[in-house]
């Protein structure tokens, strides 16, 4: 460490209280910064905490674990930018890693104001580990990780595209060619625009855009084709897709979300994880629903409300459902209810599959 390590009396922070694990292990926090960590561990012989600060890189990382003699048995860290690495390099040494939440963890020290650095954090996050207090978030596997990745980076550059599509439109529309903006996402709309007499600062602005459109459309079309080839080898994606509405980029992005679908116990977990659940307003006899939570995985949300748009169609499984609620609620409500029912279907087909024997 390029830093002394200091100890902590056990009393400063109650300690005493602590679970100690058995077998001589200690336990570790890690409060993750863009040039430093700064590492908490405790010590199961007296109940102390030993402190460092060291370098935010592999190498320091790496000394550090080395430090600990092979005692280390869990570590936490927190969900914030750069944590991937950090835990990958621990696990790759046999080391449990432990994802907190970080704000539910923080919501624990209470309201009082209270000073707030590094080394607090630090030992706040190993003292809620110790005290099995800790709040977690869910540790993806390396590959759904990926997956997730790829998926997420796809709803990037689609959102981009879209935004490029209504800027292009505002230009038309100021140079007195009005037109639908879902046109412009199409070859036949682009091909339109490239044809029309303009005014040469103004086609030079469209034409900027276009060739931004165009590299983006070609990004999304070189993921889509890793998703598809995904999709024919994964079986879990196969099976997703026999679900009415659900095609191979769909699947992946209810899978990259979802994940392990035994962490859910029940299936309507899965909807208030989308954000697809109401906020419900109770009080005594009285109980009001209001707008979508929306607290959750959006690209969940955004998967599950595109797949329940096929709901329309006569030969959709839930097609009596969907005129049912719009003739009460109207379309949008009811595309949202079968959406919580097809993040329902998602949610037994995964589990299904990973209770079958490996």
């Amino acid at each position: 460490c390029d830093e002394a390590a200091s100890s902590v009396a056990a009393s400063s922070i109650g300690v005493t209280h602590f679970l100690i694990p058995d077998g001589g292990f200690m336990l570790a926090a890690i409060d993750i910064h863009k040039a430093v960590f700064q590492a908490a561990v405790l010590d199961p012989q007296d109940g102390s905490l030993i402190e460092s600060r060291f370098k935010n890189t592999r190498a320091g990382l790496v000394a550090w674990v080395e430090e600990q003699d092979g005692k280390l048995e869990a570590v936490a860290i927190e969900a914030t930018t750069g944590w991937r690495w950090v835990a990958r390099e621990l696990q790759q040494r046999g080391i449990e890693v432990r994802l907190a939440d970080a704000g539910p963890a923080a919501a624990l020290q209470g309201t009082r104001k209270r000073p707030k650095n590094d080394r607090l954090d630090a030992r706040w996050l190993v003292t809620l580990l110790a005290r099995d207090m800790l709040p977690e978030s869910w540790l993806a596997p390396e590959d759904i990780q990926r997956l997730r990745d790829k998926t997420r980076l796809r709803k990037a550059l689609a959102d981009d595209h879209t935004r490029w599509a209504q800027r292009l439109h505002a230009v038309l529309v100021h140079e007195g060619w009005p037109c639908s903006r879902g046109s412009l996402l199409t070859a036949a709309g682009r091909r339109w625009v490239a044809a029309i007499r303009l005014h040469p600062e103004a086609r030079g602005q469209i034409d900027a855009m276009l060739t931004v459109m165009s590299t983006i459309a070609g990004q999304i079309e070189r993921i889509d084709e890793q998703l598809r080839a995904i999709g024919k080898s994964d079986v879990r994606l196969r099976k997703l897709q026999k679900i009415f509405g659900i095609g191979p980029i769909l699947a992946a992005t209810i899978l990259a979300e979802i994940g392990d679908a035994r962490r859910f116990r029940r299936a309507r977990q899965v909807v208030r994880v989308a954000g697809l659940d109401p906020v419900v307003r109770d009080s005594a006899d009285s109980q009001r629903r209001g707008h979508l939570a929306k607290q959750g995985a959006p690209n969940l949300r955004w998967a599950l409300v595109e797949a329940a748009q096929h709901a329309c169609r006569k030969n959709s499984p839930d097609h009596e459902l969907y005129l049912k609620q719009r003739g009460h609620a109207g379309a949008n409500p009811a595309t949202l209810t079968v959406a919580r029912k097809i993040g329902k279907r998602a949610f037994h087909v995964l589990r299904e599959l990973e209770a079958q024997p490996a």
